[in-house]
């Protein structure tokens, strides 16, 4: 599993097969990831340290924020055609 560096933290991919991955994703203090969505999958994510779950349907504007000072561990599962092209940000 090789973790992936992103300016809001790092991810890193633990499963994948036909129609679905599964991610382990850490955001930084403060951190964020850009608003985006999806035209091809739907994303279920799950928050270890709190046990809160979000689902975030196709075509549905979503971000990941973490406003606390301590970084923020998730399991995001993507479901449909899990592929990083399939992402649309929004610009500002």
């Amino acid at each position: 599993m090789k973790k992936i560096l992103k300016k809001w933290g790092w991810y890193k991919v633990l499963a994948k097969g036909n129609g679905f991955k599964v991610k382990l994703l850490y955001l930084k203090p403060f951190g964020k990831t850009s608003l985006q969505k999806h035209k091809h999958r739907s994303e279920i994510w799950i928050f270890l340290d709190s046990q809160e779950v979000k689902i975030t349907e196709r075509h549905q504007w979503h971000q990941l924020d973490n406003p606390s000072n301590k970084g923020l561990r998730l399991i995001e599962v993507q479901i449909g055609i899990c592929q990083e092209r399939d992402i649309e940000r929004q610009r500002k």
